[in-house]
């Protein structure tokens, strides 16, 4: 018998893609913080800080890790 990963619940939302270059910074990559303001479906807005390229990228990682936020860069 093997192990299976277990399978999220619909509640929880739908599946993060994680990984290096996707939801962060390659090990390499130049990098400086980014402050962003996310936003989740039924919670208050949170704040986190990324280390990222660009703002861009900043962002991308951000919905990388949580798909159905809405994301903004804070100044």
């Amino acid at each position: 018998m093997s192990w299976s990963k277990p399978k999220r619940l619909l509640i929880q939302g739908p599946e993060p893609n994680l990984g290096p270059g996707t939801s962060r910074p390659l090990p390499k990559e130049r990098t400086r913080m980014y402050r962003l303001s996310v936003e989740l479906v039924g919670a208050p807005p949170m704040r986190v800080t990324l280390l990222a390229a660009s703002r861009y990228k900043a962002l991308l990682y951000c919905r990388n890790r949580w798909p159905d936020c809405v994301a903004e860069v804070i100044k």
